[in-house]
């Protein structure tokens, strides 16, 4: 059941009409159907792309398609593993050093609810340079800690 579960949630994010095999990096780290965050309504329409943080371990919990899409992956496992437990693989070289920076001043002094915005050059997985606007949420949740909330609009 527990391997279904982690296949079927894979689909749900690649969208309708599609199917998925098990693949044991669908389960060996906390996926986004591990999140609690009303899925099915995140999955099928937030047309921005967003990824989800937990901040004490520095790991990726959730992606949406639009995400994987602007990031070049087909499935989020293979998000999971490009984004390798560190922000700075998304980012361009270029942007890192001001990146690192800026988020950890955010992360260190932000309140719950807080929000943080900044333009950077991102790097996909499909070696393509993008410019962005992120916008960041600070948030804790009673399950998970401290969560940020990242959104990626192309600038």
């Amino acid at each position: 059941m527990k391997f279904a579960n982690a296949a079927l949630y894979e689909v749900k994010i690649a969208g309708k009409n599609n199917f998925a095999s098990y693949k044991s990096s669908l389960t060996e780290k906390k996926h986004h159907n591990q999140l609690g965050l009303g899925l099915k309504a995140l999955a099928a329409g937030d047309p921005t792309p967003l990824l989800v943080m937990q901040m004490d371990t520095k790991e990726a919990i959730y992606v949406n398609k639009s995400l994987l899409e602007m990031f070049g992956c087909e499935l989020s496992s293979e998000f999971y593993d490009y984004y390798g437990q560190s922000l700075l693989n998304l980012i361009s070289p270029g942007d890192q050093a001001r990146v690192k920076e800026e988020f950890t001043d955010f992360v260190e002094s932000a309140v719950d609810e807080e929000r943080f915005r900044g333009d950077y050059q991102i790097l996909t997985a499909d070696a393509r340079t993008l410019r962005v606007f992120c916008d960041m949420k600070y948030s804790v949740n009673q399950r998970y800690g401290a969560l940020v909330y990242i959104s990626f609009v192309l600038n």
